[in-house]
């Protein structure tokens, strides 16, 4: 029987940027409410802007706290304003009373830890990133090492990271993030590759760069959209004109939320991240029956493509390997189809109500 009024707090940092953390922090949110539960969201940040659709429902507590994170002051005014976030975070976890509390981010749960909540409430640690894709100096890393085998439970996005985790805290378990399924399916007719990520080294920017050249040799009838943005998106641009690849390789900076035509307009979905824990653009692209490439990275991708069935797993930072790969599917419009039809298939397991049976019999039943 599914238990509802469960109240939840979700901590996270800033929600107005597009990025894949970000929809699944809000598509999360709102299914919990879907289901009856009190939803808070209390965004540790400077803004309360929100950038995906999110329920009425969902209370939104806005309380910028950096816990020291910071490159302001000294390593001693720097730990001062870690124990006063501390203290604040504990105060307003108080006052929003919930019964479940599920940290989005190391520092929160670490923070979350030392306010003493546990004593309330079930204390949750939902780890979005590869367990090595964020560096700590020392003194997180002592932090984060006594702190987290005492959480409640650390909730991971793939079989890869649970077994990261484990030897951390024996009560890590999988969790997979879900995907609203399209009504809609790529015709996969339009000489377009689309891959949507911010522009920066941890996504591959440069590989993609170097692959697309190789790709545009062979194929200059066809075009590839990169929807995404960077601190220094101009640099990006120049480096693309300075290739011989402006004609072809597109930069859209992102301005709306719903992306589905850009999925339905393109026929190949490519991803050329250095790492990855989920990564939602796979899910989003599949759902519209779109194949996806990708690099066989840690330690997402593998756990939504499944290789030359409805998609292509490359060695990973192998651009020679990517855009012979994707040449493939260019050239082979039938095999693009077919993996078009079995990635279609395939995320239908990754449904809002298939992963919510998840929260429910891993998380809120045991609470």
């Amino acid at each position: 029987m599914t238990k509802t009024n469960t109240h939840i707090s979700i901590l996270c940092s800033r929600l107005d940027l597009p990025g894949g953390i970000e929809r699944a922090i809000v598509n999360t949110a709102n299914i919990f409410i879907e289901h009856n539960h009190t939803v808070s969201i209390i965004i540790l940040d400077d803004t309360e802007e929100i950038f995906y659709p999110i329920d009425k429902k969902v209370n939104i507590v806005r309380r910028p706290l950096s816990f020291g994170i910071t490159k302001d002051g000294n390593i001693i005014s720097r730990k001062l304003r870690m124990l006063s976030d501390v203290l604040q975070l504990r105060k307003l976890l108080k006052k929003v009373s919930p019964d479940i509390v599920i940290a989005t981010d190391y520092p929160f749960a670490v923070a979350a830890i030392l306010t003493g909540i546990k004593k309330q409430a079930t204390l949750i640690s939902w780890e979005h990133h590869h367990r090595y894709e964020l560096n700590k100096n020392k003194f997180w890393t002592t932090l984060f090492n006594n702190t987290y085998p005492k959480l409640d439970a650390i909730v991971c996005l793939n079989e890869d990271e649970k077994k990261l985790f484990q030897p951390l805290n024996k009560h890590s378990l999988v969790i997979p993030n879900f995907i609203l399924i399209s009504s809609d399916v790529a015709l996969l007719e339009n000489k377009t590759i689309l891959t949507i990520a911010r522009l920066v080294h941890v996504k591959g920017i440069d590989l993609l760069i170097s692959t697309a050249k190789k790709v545009f040799q062979q194929h200059p009838d066809w075009s590839w959209k990169v929807i995404g943005t960077c601190d220094d998106v101009d640099s990006i641009k120049k480096i693309i004109i300075q290739e011989g690849l402006a004609q072809n390789l597109i930069i859209q900076e992102p301005v709306d939320h719903n992306v589905t035509s850009e999925y339905l307009n393109a026929s190949i979905y490519v991803m050329t991240s250095r790492n990855e824990c989920f990564p939602m653009v796979l899910l989003e692209a599949q759902s519209v029956g779109l194949p996806c490439i990708a690099f066989d990275c840690e330690t997402g991708p593998r756990h939504i493509i499944s290789n030359n069935t409805d998609g292509i797993l490359v060695e990973k930072e192998n651009t020679t390997k990517l855009a012979e790969a994707i040449n493939s599917l260019i050239t082979n419009e039938e095999k693009r189809i077919k993996m078009g039809v079995a990635a279609f298939e395939n995320v239908q397991r990754f449904s809002p109500d298939a992963i919510y049976k998840f929260w429910e019999e891993k998380i809120l039943l045991n609470k």
